[in-house]
């Protein structure tokens, strides 16, 4: 996500295209390699329950993240089942808009998953070990960092704009 490039004019109905962020493929892998990285730590240090402990941890946290996106979509007219998925396209992994989506809808949604997310992990911890609540912390905020990312950079622009999410670009349009 790091190289942006100025486009002259699009238009897609009634929204001019403001910004297009290219996803490198170098981004990609690294994100990837990071979710091998962090299972191996799990293992080395924990063992095998580590490995245990990392799938259902991924496993929980999707559930908690689908979970919060139909609490948070549900005051939209349209069903969210028809605006959001669950997605495997690098790096949108897990439930994310499959159409366009209000940029303020996005954020407002982001900042509740981060909440509810790392409250979840927390509320685990008088009787769960530490194994569960790092792999429950690293599975949420791996499955967030390249949203955040996306939503650091695009922190200036009005809420009122909207994002297309595509496997190769994210795309920010605005009226």
């Amino acid at each position: 996500m790091s190289l942006e490039a100025s486009v002259s004019d699009p238009t897609f109905y009634h929204y001019k295209l403001v910004r297009k962020i290219l996803l490198r493929p170098e981004s990609k892998y690294s994100y990837m390699a990071t979710a091998i990285i962090g299972i191996a730590a799990l293992v080395i240090v924990y063992g095998q329950m580590g490995l245990l402990a990392a799938a259902v941890s991924l496993v929980c946290m999707l559930a908690i993240h689908a979970f919060v996106l139909k609490i948070t979509v549900r005051r939209i007219d349209e069903p969210w089942k028809k605006r959001f998925a669950f997605r495997r396209d690098w790096p949108w992994i897990g439930p994310l808009p499959i159409m366009d989506t209000n940029l303020a809808l996005f954020r407002r949604l982001h900042f509740h998953l981060f909440l509810v997310g790392c409250c979840v992990s927390a509320l685990f911890y008088p009787w769960s070990g530490s194994l569960w609540i790092v792999s429950l912390l690293y599975w949420h905020l791996w499955l967030l960092s390249p949203r955040l990312r996306l939503l650091w950079r695009l922190r200036r622009e009005n809420g009122a704009g909207v994002i297309r999410l595509d496997s190769k670009e994210v795309l920010y349009y605005h009226r």
